[in-house]
């Protein structure tokens, strides 16, 4: 017990009197042991050094004990209220010290032990973080996604202004001219009827040209103007081409490449691809390869939403754009200059370029920074056990997530009610499937879906041991996949 002479371990311990070549470690026994307590196992050996004799020893833990009732106990008529309180072997050392001290100095007066018992929230406020942190994500993300959509509409409305003034700036022409017209009777005794509609093509409406500012504003506004045009009395004009159907009267929408609109058959497709590897997971136990794929593939979200935008907005505030600009050896042109000459260099030069395109130093910058948090990350998750206990574990999972959410929909298109009604209806079976069928299919009764979320139930442990033994091949598990946001319980424990 402690570090005295009572304590087998200390008294014997090779570190102690300096024979550490009898196998005594450089670092005594009793200060590697938290508790403080050492349990001799039995075992002796004896060392060829000095042929001393050296007794084996562990030391004793401190193990969590679960402070709760006891349902082995059978009821009784009468609620058993006993407190109880969890000390660890070296405050019970200290308490036992008191007590004897008290009792030996014959003074009466009393040992008061005062229990408090540790506040506990009635409250999961992490739940509701949790929440909102969710309602931030799917309301940004679909922020970002309909960027397209706010785009052509702005068009659209500056398209409907500029032909609202054409139209009043048309109405107002021909008021002067009929004004003119009629001075001209008076004068001259004749009239002078205005231009037929017929006179003036169907195909072309010719304007006289604003002043710049104007016409800067409709150049903007998405104006098609042919060309330009010297008048007779030398005023210059600004020939606009009508539009020959009402589609192309309006600005038309452009697709973005990289996007992809869902449809029926995407909607089943993905439900099928998510069962099968759901069933993969279950049967092979590789959740290990769902946390490198996770790392990467939200590594490069990271870099498209965070830090590529970041940098970019870094340099342009100091002004600095060497950065931005294309790799001197990465252009278009220099590849195909270098797979023109042949050799080994023009071939992986024109191939790196068809992979990844013109690239900057800031897209470099970008990936590096990106996919070094990402392999730190993943460090993390495979060296230590239970690593959602650690803040950066955690905190770099939910900007993950957030990443990878915001690039998804981004990148798919839902344009149609009956796509998103047959997702929502397969993904409802497919939940109630997996979660609440299975285990009345499964040879142990397990639920698929519970199984592969906690990377195969929980430690078949016991939790003492787990404790102690983290690596045990019986204490791996329980730990969700990274596949949800997770913020610690606050203020609990």
């Amino acid at each position: 017990v402690g570090r005295g002479e009572g304590n087998l371990c200390v008294r014997y311990d090779a570190s102690l009197d300096g024979s550490a070549g009898g196998g005594g470690s450089s670092t005594p026994f009793a200060k590697g042991c938290e508790s403080q307590r050492c349990l001799v196992t039995g075992r002796n050996e004896t060392f060829s050094g000095d042929g001393g004799l050296r007794y084996e020893g562990c030391c004793a833990w401190d193990l969590h004990v679960w402070l709760y009732s006891d349902n082995s106990i059978p009821a009784t008529n009468e609620a058993v209220t006993i407190p109880t309180v969890y000390i660890t072997m070296e405050e019970a050392t200290l308490l036992l010290d008191v007590v004897r001290g008290a009792n030996d100095s014959q003074s009466g007066d009393p040992v008061v032990l005062t229990m408090y018992q540790r506040y506990r929230p009635e409250y999961n406020f992490s739940a509701v973080m949790i929440w909102a942190l969710g309602v931030f994500v799917a309301w940004i993300a679909s922020y970002h996604s309909s960027v397209e959509y706010r785009r052509l509409g702005k068009a659209l409305m500056a398209k409907r202004e500029m032909n609202a003034r054409m139209e009043r700036d048309e109405v107002g022409r021909g008021g002067d001219d009929r004004s003119q017209g009629v001075g001209s009777v008076g004068r001259r005794g004749r009239s002078r009827s205005p231009p037929s509609s017929s006179s003036v093509s169907s195909n072309e409406r010719q304007i006289q040209q604003q002043p710049p500012q104007q016409g800067v504003e409709m150049g903007r506004s998405g104006s098609n103007i042919s060309n330009t045009e010297r008048g007779a009395g030398g005023e210059e004009r600004v020939i606009y081409r009508a539009e020959s159907s009402s589609s192309s009267s309006q600005p038309q929408y452009v697709e973005d490449p990289d996007s992809l609109e869902l449809t029926a058959s995407h909607a089943v497709g993905f439900i099928v691809m998510a069962s099968t590897s759901l069933l993969v997971l279950f049967f092979f136990k590789i959740y290990s390869v769902v946390k490198i794929m996770y790392a990467f593939g939200c590594s490069g979200a990271l870099a498209q939403i965070i830090i590529h935008p970041g940098l970019v907005h870094l340099f342009q505030r100091i002004k600095w754009d060497r950065p931005l600009r294309t790799i001197e050896w990465m252009t278009e042109e220099d590849a195909t200059r270098a797979a023109l000459h042949g050799g080994f260099k023009g071939h992986c030069l024109i191939c790196l370029w068809q992979l990844i395109g013109p690239i900057s130093a800031v897209d470099v910058a970008a990936m590096i920074i990106s996919y070094g948090i990402g392999a730190t990350w993943l460090y993390v998750a495979f060296m230590i056990p239970h690593p959602d206990t650690i803040a950066f574990y955690w905190i770099i999972q939910d900007i993950f997530g957030l990443c990878m959410c915001i690039l998804f929909l981004q990148t798919i298109k839902l344009n149609a009610i009956k796509v998103g009604a047959i997702l929502l209806i397969v993904a409802f079976f497919y939940d109630i499937f997996f979660v609440f069928v299975t285990p009345l299919l499964t040879k142990h009764g397990e639920s698929i879906m519970v199984n592969v979320a906690t990377s195969g139930g929980p430690p078949k442990a016991d939790p003492a041991w787990c404790e102690k033994y983290p690596w045990d091949a019986n204490c791996k598990g329980g730990d969700p996949l990274p596949m949800l946001f997770a913020i610690p319980r606050i203020g609990d424990y």
